[in-house]
């Protein structure tokens, strides 16, 4: 659906128009459409070739299009009509539809469960009656001219009902456009008051480095659809972002701002921000921008069981009759609060209707969308926004916060796990409901080959093989092919099935859905016996394909250097295959950081995997002068056996020491900021995993340790998989060990680095202990702040730089 809310125009399908709901609807997604669209092409097929061997004289797939003027605005229509006869005074039009429900449907239940199908056969009907310009006649001589039938057909056995419209249906249509213009009119509301927005500096007084910063991204986006703003923690990078979205918005740049972040602390952040930019609007009598917090599914349960069925959901029953006496327009048109959890499970308990369909239902009515990169990039979530009838990525601004995350986490959600039990299990689950017995074939030979898939035993001097030799990759591809092509073909009881079913049914069509994308690329190998991972190890096509729909992208990170790595990883980098023009790139000034680090460089020890060992006393006894010098201390160590390992060697050679080692969970944003504060006013030693959530998801950090030690460059474990991503690097001719093991963890050093430092009060000692830390590859990997050439050669060395 295209809006000019300015020129009161809208251009959509017919079947757009004709399934348009001011309320969210149920829909058949997944597995479930990809068979009914399927099968309802086979029928389609059918019906119209008995119509031609019987001589009715059909014409097939006709092209209707027109205009339809309602209330001062103006519907552009288009679609085909299944089958067309026109003759002199007579046409004939008819719509194929095919349920899985049995047969014969009464008008009641017709109306009640697809009140769309007839709306869809009027709307062509009325299409024709303004081509051919029947003013002349009265309506009900018209209404004579024209033949509309209903051919429903059960999916699953081929019966069929024919039903035929008469001048009672007449009304669905009127309805139907008054509440489609009822919508358009809240979105022309929404647009005009957005682009009366007053927009109040986020910050009275700009933070250092933010005093050109608006004009900067203004200048930047007049010459590219994307700009990277890198800028260090503290800095303001969020406010600032949305300044400047509110900034388009109302200017009439675009309509929307979707803001998504990798992390629940990002987006809190994120609303924390985007609250105080609206206040200060509100406290002036001016309008405010509007926004939703999206949440997922699950969070909005208030079933017992969290399984979305309409027959064992009571939420999901009978929701167009209970949308009807809901009321629920008032808190989409009349409120602009925010509308959070507790309010829409309360809503969603009095009315008896889902929350997450609340949610849904109202998300086309908010200014800014605030959530999670799932829901753009993942298979199981991007329908949320794709699926609401005003979602214009061309009028949409994009901002991507924790940019540096957007890699792994797109190649994540495009990495699927199969194990051969929960296929065996999937595979009773359908057989006691009666499925299809090739479907079940096929089913029982890809847990076969998944179940004989092992990795080799662990040898002295060899790590065990985690491939997956030709034959089983070409036999597993293969079966997810088949499997796929049945869901799509094939009838299944799907309400019938148990929801992990469900789920490994979802995945398998996933997974050979992202198989057949020329924009990924996969890994085959096996973590365990008796199971296959489809690793995805490059979604940079699929990342610059999505961004190349949107108005603009804004990127924010603290760490996005490598650039040239984070580019190319992205899809972002210069070259032929690069359709999204020139890349704009801004670090604005902080000056308050280039007094803020000491760093020196410990060549003492060297931290690599079989070295370790021999200098953890060494590690230990450093971590110690430094809580001793200047604490509390903080130590960052690559992995956590490694952190177990020198916290033991702490408490043994230490023992006045109080040494804490972050939890393996992380918990939520406020149970790590408090577990932050009181381990650190209470211990002298904080031990930290780099990647981690404790280590780059909370700003407590900033100001809170006199020293930091950061143990290893924490480059990743060499494995299969990191392997197969450094021959890829190595294919498009970079340097592959540098990008598949050096980039990411000298990325986590510079984030971890960059949480120390928030404002310009902040000082701190960072110690990078080893000697790799020193190696030229190494150190220009590292934020200029931190390539220090101080140097620790000996312990007397360590005691000077501390003392200084």
């Amino acid at each position: 659906m295209q809006i000019n809310a300015a020129q009161r125009q809208v251009s959509l399908s017919v079947g757009e128009f004709s399934a348009f709901s001011p309320f969210a609807k149920i829909g058949f997604g997944g597995i479930s459409a990809l068979w009914r669209a399927q099968l309802g092409t086979e029928w389609h097929q059918r019906i119209q070739s008995e119509s031609d061997a019987a001589g009715e004289g059909m014409q097939n797939e006709v092209t209707i299009g027109g205009s339809l003027k309602w209330r001062n605005w103006t519907l552009d229509l288009s679609g085909r009509i299944d089958q067309l006869k026109q003759e002199k005074n007579q046409t004939r039009l008819r719509e194929i539809k095919t349920i899985s429900e049995p047969l014969p449907l009464s008008r009641d239940s017709i109306l009640e469960r697809y009140p769309s199908y007839p709306i869809q056969l009027l709307t062509y009907r009325e299409l024709l009656i303004q081509k051919h310009s029947f003013d002349s006649l009265p309506a009900e001589e018209i209404g004579k001219r024209f033949d509309l039938e209903l051919l429903f057909v059960e999916i699953s056995s081929g019966l069929t009902q024919c039903l035929r419209l008469d001048k009672s249906y007449d009304a669905l249509l009127v309805d139907q456009l008054d509440a489609l213009v009822d919508y358009l009119e809240a979105q022309q509301e929404r647009l005009a008051k957005l682009h009366s927005l007053t927009v109040h500096p986020i910050y009275d007084v700009p933070r250092p480095g933010q005093e050109s910063i608006q004009a900067d991204l203004a200048k930047a986006f007049e010459n590219s659809q994307i700009a990277l703003l890198e800028a260090p923690t503290g800095y303001g990078k969020t406010g600032v972002a949305w300044e400047y979205a509110a900034r388009r918005l109302a200017a009439g740049q675009c309509d929307r701002v979707l803001y998504l972040t990798s992390k629940s602390t990002g987006q809190t952040e994120a609303l924390t921000r985007l609250r105080a930019l609206i206040d200060k609007s509100e406290k002036s009598d001016e309008p405010a921008a509007t926004f939703w917090h999206i949440r997922n599914k699950q969070e909005h349960c208030i079933h017992h069981e969290f399984r979305c069925s309409r027959q064992t959901c009571p939420y999901l029953s009978e929701l167009e009759e209970k949308w009807k006496r809901s009321g629920l327009q008032r808190l989409y048109l009349l409120s602009h609060e925010e509308l959070d959890l507790v309010t829409l499970k309360a809503e969603g308990r009095v009315t008896g209707i889902c929350p997450y369909e609340i949610m849904r239902a109202g998300l086309g009515l908010r200014d800014i969308w605030i959530g999670d990169y799932n829901y753009l990039f993942s298979p199981s979530s991007a329908r949320l926004l794709d699926d609401q009838p005003n979602f214009d990525p061309q009028r949409t601004f994009l901002i991507i916060d924790e940019a540096h995350n957007l890699p792994s986490r797109v190649s994540s959600a495009y990495t699927f796990e199969f194990s051969a039990h929960p296929i065996y299990a999937a595979l009773d689950d359908i057989r006691e409901n009666k499925g299809p017995a090739p479907l079940l074939a096929q089913l029982k030979t890809l847990a076969s080959v998944i179940m004989g898939a092992s990795p080799s035993q662990e040898r002295r001097g060899s790590k065990a093989d985690h491939s997956i030799d030709p034959v089983t990759e070409a036999d597993f591809r293969h079966k997810l092919a088949k499997i796929a092509d049945h869901l799509s073909s094939e009838a299944l009881p799907y309400e019938e099935l148990q929801p992990d079913t469900l789920e490994q049914l979802f995945k398998l069509s996933s997974a050979q859905a992202a198989q057949k994308r020329g924009e990924l690329q996969f890994q085959l190998w096996t973590p365990a016996a008796g199971s296959i991972r489809m690793e995805c190890i490059d979604a940079s096509q699929l990342i610059a394909s999505q961004l190349s729909r949107y108005n603009g992208s804004l990127f924010l990170s603290a760490t996005l250097s490598p650039i040239e790595s984070y580019l190319d990883e992205t899809g972002l980098a210069p070259g032929p295959d690069q359709a999204l023009g020139n890349i704009a790139r801004l670090s604005p000034p902080a000056p308050w950081r280039e007094e803020a680090y000491d760093v020196a460089i410990d060549l003492r020890v060297d931290t690599r995997f079989k070295s370790r060992s021999h200098h953890l006393a060494t590690t230990a006894a450093s971590i110690a002068s430094a809580a001793e010098s200047a604490g509390p201390a903080i130590a960052f160590f690559p992995s956590y056996a490694y952190a177990q390992q020198a916290k033991e060697m702490l408490q043994l050679n230490h023992p006045e020491l109080r040494v804490a080692i972050q939890p393996r969970s992380g918990g939520s944003l406020a149970d790590r900021n408090a577990y932050l504060e009181e381990t650190l006013a209470f211990h002298d030693v904080l031990i930290l995993i780099l990647g981690s959530s404790y280590a780059e998801g909370v700003d407590t950090l900033g100001g809170k340790a006199g020293v930091a030690i950061v143990v290893s460059p924490a480059l990743p474990e060499m494995n299969f998989i990191q392997e197969a991503k450094r021959q890829l690097h190595d294919q498009k001719a970079n340097n592959g060990f540098e990008r598949a093991y050096l980039h990411p963890g000298i990325q986590k050093v510079n984030q971890a680095l960059g949480r120390l430092v928030r404002s310009p009060e902040h000082r701190v000692k960072a110690l990078l202990h080893c000697q790799r830390f020193a190696e030229p590859k190494t150190l220009k990997l590292l934020d200029p702040l931190y390539r220090s050439r101080k140097y620790i050669h000996e312990e007397k060395d360590l005691e000077n730089w501390l003392s200084r």
